[in-house]
């Protein structure tokens, strides 16, 4: 009966500190998918051919990130 209480007892205590290491892990992959966007759309913003206003470049970033989140599947 001692044993049956012990399992039961970890059974239920080892769900709990998993749980927080695996949302750590996808916070870091998060942060890395939203660095990687910044970096395409500073890169989109740069390889913009006239001479562009501030309006344009807000446009052409906002526009580059946003797709990018959605390829990766994390909210802009």
């Amino acid at each position: 009966m001692l044993r049956m209480r012990m399992l039961f007892a970890v059974a239920l205590v080892v769900p709990f500190f998993g749980a927080p290491l695996s949302a750590e892990a996808q916070k870091m992959d998060a942060r890395a998918a939203r660095a990687e966007c910044f970096r395409q759309a500073n890169a989109a913003v740069n390889a913009i051919g006239f001479s562009p206003t501030t309006g344009d470049k807000n446009a052409v970033g906002m526009d580059a990130y946003r797709q990018c989140c959605y390829k990766m599947g994390i909210r802009p």
